[in-house]
Formats: C-alpha cells, structure tokens, sequence
C-alpha cells in the first residue's frame, strides 16, 4: 500500500501533537484550583503535634507554603503574625514549610522569633497536593473547606492579608 506524501506528513503531524501533548499532560503537575475542594492532609507539627486540615473545617484557613531560604516567605512572616493577632482565633493560620528537616525550620522560626504555628511538609506530598511551585504560596480556604484564594508571592503587609480574609469570616 502506498500512502501519499500529504497523508504522509498529516499523519507525521498527528503524531507529533499527540506525543507533546501526553508530554505537555505528564509533566504538568495537578493541583488545586479556586473552587475546588481543598485536598485534606494531616501534618506534624513543630511544636510535636498534629494539624488536620479537615478538623480546621468551621473556619477559614490561610495555609503559607514557604521554605527558611525564601526571602519573601521570611518577609511575610511580620504581617501574617499581625493578622493572625488582629483576627484571634476567627482564621486558622497553617505555615507549612516544604521538605526540610524540623532542625532547620526550628533554628530558622527562633532566630526570626516568629509566634506561628509551623507544620512539617518534610516529604513534599501536600505541597504537591496544592500544586505548589513558588514559594511563599498562599492558600486561602473557606469555612467549608472550598479555595478561594491562591497567591503566589509574598503579602506586602497586613492590610493586604486582612482585606483579603475579610469576606470569609
């Protein structure tokens, strides 16, 4: 059977489209997105406990993906701290810091003095659930456990968390 050159390169063609777009599909990773439900995860702690996100439902919740080497993310720190204090216990804060040891995070949250509560990503999976490639990421999930928000980069100052948080409470 011979196949013309026109079918030839039509089929070269469909080819190669379906190749870069199972390898565009492959490598791109899957997260969560606004309006979706927030993938549920159960953390350790710095201070030796647990969190779970599940039982934060009720409340909102600001979830901080962030590394001791991010700048941006230790220069958030200030205004995050100043709104969860503005906003006692109406919003739940959860500092998640993506796969390193709690020696390092330990040594990093009490030079900077920071008075958060830090959960433990140490093997990366809920950073991965969230699809987080930049960090600081900022996640903000509403009382029913939907994401309402996603940032990516660091808050300028408090006024800027508060005013985003305020629809929620």
């Amino acid at each position: 059977m011979n196949i013309g050159f026109k079918t030839k390169a039509a089929l070269v063609t469909v080819t190669a489209i379906s190749i870069i777009t199972c390898i565009a599909g492959c490598v791109v990773p899957i997260g969560s997105e606004v309006g979706d439900n927030a993938p549920d995860f159960t953390l350790s702690t710095l201070d030796g406990g647990q969190v779970t996100l599940s039982e934060l439902k009720g409340k909102p919740a600001m979830l901080v993906f962030w590394t001791t080497g991010c700048s941006a993310c230790i220069y958030q720190m200030p205004s995050l701290e100043a709104a969860k204090y503005e906003l006692g216990d109406n919003v739940e804060f959860v500092n998640i810091d993506i796969g390193e040891s709690s020696y390092k995070v330990r040594e990093a949250v009490d030079y900077y003095g920071f008075d958060l509560l830090v959960a433990l990503d140490t093997n990366e999976a809920v950073s991965d659930d969230y699809n987080v490639i930049y960090t600081p990421t900022n996640v903000v999930i509403d009382s029913e456990g939907v994401i309402r928000y996603i940032r990516k980069g660091a808050f300028l100052n408090e006024d800027e968390i508060l005013e985003m948080l305020s629809d929620l409470e």
